[in-house]
């Protein structure tokens, strides 16, 4: 009888399931320090989160929009950054073909955005800042 107890409590501190109790994890916790401290383990690099990336990707989605949105002159403006890609730019010229109510250039626009996706950080933020410059000067005339 005092082996099933002591039993019981062993099994208890490492599956607290059996005894129905709440489990807490600080055996787990000292053990994941210890193997990592000494640094003979490295921890895996960590990824960005879930949320960053969808912000990322609705951020490129909007850049997309805008530059389906831009005029011939407007475009050839941007189109040293776009030049890179010319996939991205005959993707451009397609969305710009498809009718504005059509589910079909959201579908396209969306691809532009996937697309942007291969230019480099900073052609990106680049591409950003000259988007807002021409929308700015828009708003001034």
């Amino acid at each position: 009888m005092l082996a099933g107890i002591l039993q019981s409590r062993l099994l208890s501190t490492w599956y607290p399931v059996s005894l129905g109790r709440q489990h807490s994890r600080p055996k787990i916790r000292a053990v994941h320090a210890a193997l990592y401290s000494d640094g003979s383990l490295t921890e895996q690099p960590q990824r960005p989160s879930k949320s960053s990336s969808k912000r990322k990707a609705e951020h490129l989605k909007s850049l997309a929009k805008q530059l389906c949105r831009l005029g011939p002159r407007q475009l050839q403006a941007v189109s040293p950054i776009l030049e890179a890609e010319p996939e991205l730019v005959e993707a451009i010229s397609t969305a710009k073909g498809i009718d504005a109510t059509n589910q079909g250039r959201k579908r396209q626009e969306g691809y532009v955005g996937k697309l942007l996706t291969s230019l480099s950080i900073e052609q990106q933020e680049e591409l950003h800042q000259q988007l807002n410059g021409m929308r700015k000067k828009s708003d001034r005339t």
